[in-house]
């Protein structure tokens, strides 16, 4: 009899421990299906056009990042300025997500300035070679920015014997796509050792980004541009309004800036396409600019520090460097994220006439 109780209490508890897995892994397997279904929404959804068709953060309904089947590189900024918990909403998911592009070559791709848009816990950053070079602590607003976006290789001043300064610079300045350069201040022997090397490497190709003054020594030239530094430094000497809008800079018409510090530059005959994108009010001296100087861009700023603008003025140069530094980025890692719930939808796209793939992963 106790033998027979035991088989039965034991048959019993097999039933009952059966018939729960295999309830678990229904559920789990719809819970799965449910997941899948809303990336694969989201994923039709981001191939489209949006709503409206010229959606901006302000009037968007649907969020579409694709015309015709191209990806729209604008809307994929505009789409990365979007809050998290809106775009959620928007997407009508529950879930958590991330949304990526990649080349043939498996590479994650930068599009207008995004390595990925979605889960804000997950750090994208850029693979370019870069270098940020300062000469006053009190003027490296910058520094932070290149160091964690860019890893971008730090130079300061011009007094190291680790080649940590503006001789290291010079002297791996070949390797760097994008240089910039905040409030510069070379001694004129040291402008003048290096001037011929860093036209070189804008004509070369190189992006260039520079604030503030150039050297001790006023009127030098340096990528087709003349340097200097403003006679008066009032609030008025150093306001100043946007009258030109940028591709890059989402600067408005009509804004006003007052720089901390009032720098400027003229126009010479290497500089080509000159663009004045704010000037001075009182002078009309350009206060930041851009051009052409051989085959690479630079931009010149009166300051990385302002005392007034309405925004935030070293996010509008952040992005702006973001969205002119072109290729690939660093691999995205998913560390963290739960892989049993973990689903993805891929969709072809083409960008810069050439196919990508769009990855949207979802998950709980």
């Amino acid at each position: 009899m106790d033998f027979a109780i035991a088989l039965f209490l034991f048959a019993f508890t097999l039933a009952v421990y059966f018939s729960y897995t295999n309830n678990f892994q229904n559920k789990e397997e719809d819970s799965l299906d449910i997941i899948l279904t809303d990336a694969k929404a989201i994923s039709s959804s981001l191939t489209l056009s949006g709503y409206p068709k010229n959606w901006d953060n302000m009037t968007v309904i649907r969020i579409g990042i694709a015309d015709e089947q191209k990806v729209n590189s604008t809307k994929v900024s505009l789409f990365k300025r979007i809050s998290y918990a809106k775009t959620k909403k928007i997407f009508g998911t529950i879930y958590d997500y991330f949304v990526f592009f990649t080349n043939s070559k498996g590479e994650v791709l930068n599009v207008n300035g995004v390595c990925g848009v979605g889960y804000p816990l997950i750090n994208t950053s850029y693979n370019i070679q870069s270098a940020y070079y300062y000469s006053d602590e009190a003027d490296s607003f910058l520094k932070k920015f290149m160091n964690e976006t860019f890893h971008a290789d730090i130079y300061f001043g011009d007094d190291a014997s680790d080649l940590s300064d503006i001789d290291g610079l010079i002297t791996n300045l070949s390797k760097y796509k994008f240089l910039m350069m905040e409030h510069p201040l070379l001694p004129t022997s040291v402008y003048n050792g290096y001037k011929d090397e860093l036209n070189n490497y804008s004509s070369s190709g190189g992006l260039v980004m520079i604030s503030g003054e150039l050297t001790t020594a006023q009127g030098r030239d340096l990528f087709g541009a003349d340097f200097y530094k403003k006679s008066g430094q009032s609030t008025s000497d150093r306001n100043s309004t946007i009258n030109n809008t940028d591709q890059y800079l989402s600067f408005a018409f009509g804004e006003n800036i007052v720089f901390a510090q009032a720098y400027y530059i003229e126009n010479t005959s290497n500089a080509i396409g000159f663009k004045q994108i704010a000037t001075f009010n009182l002078d009309d001296k350009n206060a930041v600019s851009k051009w052409k100087y051989g085959n690479g861009t630079v931009y010149f700023f009166s300051d990385f520090d302002v005392y007034y603008f309405n925004g935030n003025y070293a996010n509008v140069i952040e992005e702006a460097a973001k969205g002119l530094v072109e290729g690939t980025c660093n691999p995205i890692n998913f560390t963290g994220i739960s892989k049993k719930s973990l689903v993805s939808a891929e969709r072809y796209l083409i960008y810069n006439s050439k196919v990508v793939k769009m990855s949207v992963y979802v998950w709980k």
